[in-house]
């Protein structure tokens, strides 16, 4: 009797633990049912251009990563994104960036700051820490800031956040690709 109790709550501790939800994109793992989300779908709306609006926090998004571009007729990030090697050329990347790809169209694009950036972390998903029902495009990679790390003495060094679990970070990461995702604030 106590050997038939033991398998059936093993069989129903297997199928809880199975039943962890996996979002659109099977890279990333999320679970929802155990851990409440920190960002909502409703959150944001897709304005179909490349570009999400987040209607909390008034920020505009690019759904693509710098050196990706918006395909408007697939609804698509296309190309593969570049990672930016310092915190100077994340700064740089932000005079070339448009949605078009197009550098001419650039102008009202800038990276986010640290707080700005840690409003696209979802905390019950990893592997991207990141709604990619939202941003498909979205790496398990490090995404810079506008932040400066005022803690360090010497080299210019900025704040990332690790996508891959949410983590933010200095830039001292070394072995991993960082990438931006630049955002628009539009005035009231």
């Amino acid at each position: 009797m106590i050997k038939k109790n033991v398998l059936a709550i093993a069989a129903l501790a297997s199928s809880v633990l199975l039943s962890t939800s996996v979002s659109a994109n099977t890279s990333a793992t999320c679970m929802f049912d155990t851990i409440n989300a920190s960002t909502e779908v409703q959150q944001y709306f897709d304005n179909k251009d490349g570009s999400i609006l987040d209607v909390v926090t008034g920020i505009t998004w690019s759904a693509c990563l710098y050196g990706q571009t918006f395909d408007e007729e697939s609804q698509s990030c296309t190309g593969s994104p570049v990672p930016l090697g310092s915190f100077s050329e994340a700064i740089a990347a932000q005079f070339d960036f448009s949605l078009s790809g197009n550098a001419s169209e650039s102008s009202e694009w800038r990276l986010p700051n640290i707080k700005e950036l840690a409003t696209l972390v979802e905390y019950a998903c990893i592997e991207p820490a990141m709604r990619n029902d939202i941003f498909s495009s979205a790496p398990s990679s490090p995404l810079w800031s506008n932040t400066p790390n005022t803690t360090g003495v010497g080299a210019q060094k900025a704040r990332v956040i690790d996508f891959k679990d949410g983590a933010e970070l200095v830039d001292d990461v070394t072995t991993t690709p960082i990438y931006a995702r630049f955002i628009r604030v539009d005035a009231d």
